[in-house]
């Protein structure tokens, strides 16, 4: 994977510098402002590439710092490229120079990270089997991210302007662009707020550059919007809809036809499919980002919605948009991570760092802890060899867990070491774990699965008698080895002086 996003980068990289060529050369009064605004999405399309294809942290983090002050860069080339092309005919030299000084001290101050490390941090992460570095954002990320996201929304507002009062026939040269940088603000801000671990966001911008190269040299009036954005979201995971102010659907990309089951034809349904299907997101209002699960717990779908407003410079509502994304199978590799991360890989019950979290989830006072040792198993498993000895164990946790409740916290906190943590006990609860700990000694001593019979040590304690769960343990421990010293095979509870 790193290898074809490495390549894909790269290739970007080299159509827009070919673009930045031809832009150059143009004799159209707009195409030193293009050029500059092509060529400045190569920084932080290389700082990007640095991220994700190294697993060195350092060569990383310089990836990162290209990136964000990159991202300045393409900024201050925005801001030329939306007063050129929509022929702003005020006065902006001042306004210029205040957003290219307050663009400066961002870079400085992104610059400064190198010894305060106010901005962001990096942090290691494994994916699809590989180390990546990924940047961890601080208070001095939010100042960047308010300063773009400004200038951006800028440019935003100055498109919408120009599509309302131009004449109808010029207007599509505008709306194309502001529906260009809707999809990749889009794009750029679900990897900021989801945080996905492989950030490969500039991608969108480095085709947003081919695109507006095209559409700005040789833009003719024909109907290009469908195929612009077509184009921009074809390789994304996304589902991406468009609404007009009214919330009528106006444009969806092909991932939103694929990813719920419907032709073209039926566009005018999508939105009430989306609401049946995903959430009702008009009830959320705008500007908003959140999981969704539906289906059965046999058949679970979860979706990343995003949905934002666009608005013009009177703040009234023009459009909005959803992005959908289905991470179901990120869900799922993030549950099988924690289970692993929580469960002995032999037995599939608890492990230690299980046990020491179901703690953090209970009310020590209301709780009762058996601690369970298997008598002889050292023996057992000297004389029938490992493999047999794993079987025995994987009896063991079967027929505990087979003995207690579902809400019990079955664990394996050792090689042959067990423990029970059961968070609602009440007066009858020591009795009903004696009578547990017979019918298990019952059932493994039983040699007809063709496993060595075995038994098993206990000794259980109630958390009221307990500061913390290391006290309780100690308790539970001494009431075992009262067993273990007195015959073993059986219970025994700890009764405080």
């Amino acid at each position: 994977m790193r290898i074809a996003l490495s390549i894909i980068f790269v290739s970007l990289v080299v159509i827009l510098g070919v673009c930045t060529f031809f832009s150059f050369r143009s004799k159209k009064a707009i195409g030193k402002s293009l050029a500059l605004l092509i060529i400045s999405l190569v920084p932080p399309i290389i700082g990007n590439l640095f991220i994700i294809s190294s697993p060195v942290e350092a060569i990383a983090t310089t990836g990162c710092y290209i990136y964000f002050i990159g991202m300045d860069v393409v900024m201050v080339a925005l801001i030329r490229f939306t007063i050129d092309y929509c022929e702003i005919t005020w006065h902006p030299k001042a306004l210029k120079i205040i957003l290219y000084t307050i663009l400066a001290l961002d870079a400085i101050q992104m610059l400064v990270n190198l010894f305060t490390g106010h901005a962001f941090t990096m942090e290691l992460i494994n994916v699809y089997n590989g180390d990546y570095y990924r940047f961890v954002p601080h208070f001095g990320q939010t100042i960047h991210r308010v300063v773009d996201y400004t200038i951006l929304g800028g440019a935003f507002i100055t498109f919408i302007y120009k599509s309302i009062v131009t004449p109808k026939v010029y207007r599509e040269k505008y709306i194309v662009i502001l529906l260009a940088m809707a999809v990749v603000a889009a794009w750029q801000t679900f990897y900021i707020v989801s945080r996905t671990p492989i950030d490969i966001s500039m991608t969108g911008f480095g085709v947003f550059g081919i695109l507006v190269f095209l559409l700005v040299l040789h833009y003719r009036p024909l109907r290009l919007l469908d195929r612009m954005l077509a184009a921009i979201t074809s390789k994304m995971p996304d589902a991406i809809i468009f609404f007009d102010a009214k919330g009528n659907t106006m444009w969806a990309n092909k991932k939103a036809f694929e990813m719920f089951y419907i032709e073209e034809s039926d566009i005018d349904h999508l939105a009430d499919i989306i609401k049946d299907r995903v959430c009702d997101y008009e009830a959320k209002g705008f500007g908003w980002t959140n999981t969704f699960t539906t289906g059965d717990k046999d058949n679970i779908t979860s979706y990343v919605v995003e949905r934002q407003v666009i608005a013009d410079d009177r703040g009234r509502v023009v459009g909005s948009y959803l992005s959908i994304r289905d991470n179901t199978d990120d869900q799922k590799h993030l549950q099988k991570e924690t289970f692993n991360a929580t469960h002995d890989t032999l037995t599939k019950i608890f492990n230690r760092a299980g046990y020491d979290e179901a703690f953090s989830n209970i009310n020590l006072s209301n709780a009762f802890l058996l601690l369970i040792d298997l008598d002889s198993f050292k023996e057992a498993n000297d004389k029938h060899g490992h493999n047999v000895g794993d079987q025995v164990l994987i009896k063991v946790a079967d027929v505990i867990k087979k003995h207690f409740r579902e809400e019990d916290y079955v664990c394996r906190i050792g090689g042959d070491e067990f423990a029970v943590i059961i968070p609602n006990a009440d007066k009858n609860t020591a009795k009903f774990v004696e009578e547990r700990v017979e019918l298990i000694n019952a059932e493994l001593r039983n040699e007809e699965d063709g496993l060595p019979g075995i038994s098993v040590s206990a000794g259980g304690a109630f958390g009221r008698d307990a500061e913390n769960a290391y006290e309780l343990a100690n308790n539970a421990d001494h009431a075992m080895y009262s067993i273990k010293f007195n015959g073993k095979c059986g219970f025994a509870l700890f009764k405080k002086r």
